[in-house]
């Protein structure tokens, strides 16, 4: 027989009988307890009525607590909403903020760079008035240099003109006319080199021959042929008369041969000394020696 035969055969066994006076006999050993003297304790009676509102007091509690914690917590969310609108307004205004600075910073920039176009177009205006005083400068140092050439040629013609002049020839001294008019071709070419000089410095003359020495053809032009006193640690003959001085006043002496009485006015023309008191005269005004015709036309300027 296997297990299910078994257990099928025991359930069809019969029940047994319940023995005679089991029940009489349970009932007589079940001892209940007694009340005491002072009366009957409702205990039975209060007991079931607590432990039957004990449940609905708890729920009612716990249900006041959840409420309670509901109601905390809707709070802290709305707090919590209020801060997050906050916190976006905030954001937004950041946001605003930072284009606004990037603006900003776009602007300064542009603005310096603007400053530097007007430093840098004033600097070229600045520098091209300074190329065009230049220019200019160039163009009448060049000028001069011509006229420098010019003179020089026009010493050289003249000396050998004099070396064939029969009226030199005649003379007792012609050698002495000759110095005489290389002596003022020197002094026209010191005035040449003085206003060159003048045209590099803002118009101003040097201050001594030295000074120009650079704008001389050749240093023998200070030195005057006639000059038979001239000694070896000396070689120069005649008188600057107008040093850092300008051609503000043309007739203002400039160079002067102490041999011949020759004077080189301070717009580079030369007066014969052999005219002096009979053509002109000089006079001292302000330290300078002034250039004065004897007979100046009558729409003559000013000679002071």
């Amino acid at each position: 027989m296997n297990d299910e035969q078994i257990e099928r055969l025991l359930h069809k066994a019969p029940r047994p009988p319940v023995p005679v006076g089991l029940s009489e006999r349970l009932q007589a050993n079940i001892a209940l307890p007694r009340g005491t003297a002072s009366g009957p304790v409702n205990r039975p009676e209060t007991a079931p009525f607590i432990r039957r509102w004990i449940p609905a007091i708890s729920f009612a509690a716990i249900f006041l607590s959840c409420i309670l914690a509901i109601g905390v917590q809707t709070l802290q969310i709305g707090e919590l909403k209020r801060d997050s609108e906050t916190l976006r307004a905030s954001a937004q205004n950041l946001e605003q903020l930072r284009l606004e600075n990037a603006e900003y910073q776009k602007l300064l920039a542009a603005r310096q760079e603007l400053e530097q176009l007007r430093n840098d177009f004033a600097e070229i205006q600045q520098l091209r008035a300074e190329v065009t005083q230049l220019r200019a400068q160039a163009d009448a140092m060049e000028k001069l240099r011509a006229e420098n050439q010019q003179l020089q040629a026009a010493g050289r013609r003249a000396a050998q003109a004099t070396a064939d002049d029969d009226f030199f020839a005649r003379t007792e001294d012609p050698s002495a006319k000759a110095q005489s008019i290389q002596c003022i071709n020197n002094l026209k070419q010191i005035g040449l080199a003085a206003r060159i000089w003048a045209n590099d410095n803002s118009g101003v003359y040097p201050p001594n021959f030295l000074s120009m020495s650079n704008e001389l053809s050749t240093l023998k032009i200070l030195f005057c042929p006639a000059d038979k006193a001239r000694k070896p640690a000396n070689i120069v003959s005649y008188e600057f008369l107008n040093p850092n001085g300008s051609e503000t006043n043309p007739y203002v002496l400039l160079t002067r041969c102490p041999v011949h009485g020759h004077v080189g006015l301070s717009d580079g023309s030369v007066q014969e000394g052999s005219g002096l008191g009979r053509t002109f005269t000089i006079t001292i005004k302000d330290g300078k020696q002034i250039f004065t015709p004897v007979n100046p036309p009558p729409n003559a300027a000013s000679f002071e």
